[in-house]
């Protein structure tokens, strides 16, 4: 069996086993919920110790329940639905969304840009999903009693447009740069694991590239590059396959 054979066998095993797993989560969900629902009427001594242990319970299932989602939604893939985009209305939603968490840790969120944002072809409802998780990821990067800035960058540049996600805080390891993407590693405590390797799914399936560059103790920055013209996603997309594949052979 040829390598691409085995990781596509692989891979359809894999989610199979991953809607396997979500018919018993579901069941174990929903009958927690009813003991939940049980014990908040009696207030005995007994019952108040045992609803602090379902309510344990219920969000280690609901954590497994999000590694599980997380996994179908990056092993199925994504159909793009392409749209005519604002890209500075897009991000500017973004930042005013996650103002008041920015400010409760003394961040201070930042917007430059330049060229024509307003006429891009994209998946809106992705990238603002791959943004997001970016920018949660700066915001939490930075301690918030020394606070901080993250600053978000967007360019037009012949055919591509560029999305700078910058932040000043504890930057990344060295040890860690090989493994950011890899699905399943997180140095976040409670995180999945699968934020980052999403973020390059969404960016590589609009057939643009991403990389970061990061100083241990002063911050990190990731760079986003897509095309600005769908027509030429594909001839994008094969040029971050040479790359990817050089890298590997590195």
């Amino acid at each position: 069996m040829s390598n691409s054979s085995r990781l596509e066998f692989l891979g359809s095993l894999a989610g199979g086993l991953a809607h396997e797993i979500k018919n018993p989560l579901s069941t174990l969900k929903l009958t927690l919920q009813l003991l939940e629902e049980d014990m908040r009427k009696d207030d005995s001594p007994l019952s108040r110790r045992s609803l602090r242990k379902v309510e344990v319970l219920l969000r280690e299932v609901a954590h497994m329940d999000e590694i599980v989602q997380n996994f179908l939604h990056f092993a199925r893939g994504h159909d793009l639905k392409l749209v005519q985009t604002d890209l500075r209305e897009l991000v500017m939603d973004l930042l005013e969304f996650l103002g008041a968490e920015a400010r409760a840790r003394n961040i201070e969120l930042r917007f430059d840009y330049a060229g024509r944002l307003d006429n891009l072809v994209l998946d809106a409802g992705l990238v603002r999903q791959a943004l997001l998780n970016l920018l949660r990821n700066a915001i939490e990067a930075i301690d918030p009693a020394r606070g901080g800035e993250v600053i978000v960058r967007a360019f037009v540049k012949g055919d591509l447009v560029g999305i700078e996600v910058t932040d000043t805080g504890c930057g990344i390891a060295p040890t860690n740069h090989e493994r950011m993407f890899r699905p399943y590693f997180t140095t976040k405590k409670g995180g999945t694991g699968m934020g980052l390797p999403m973020v390059r799914r969404i960016v590589q399936e609009h057939g643009g590239q991403i990389t970061f560059e990061s100083e241990e103790g002063k911050g990190t920055r990731f760079l986003i590059l897509l095309p600005v013209d769908p027509g030429k996603r594909d001839a994008l997309q094969a040029m971050v396959a040479v790359g990817n594949r050089a890298g590997e052979q590195t």
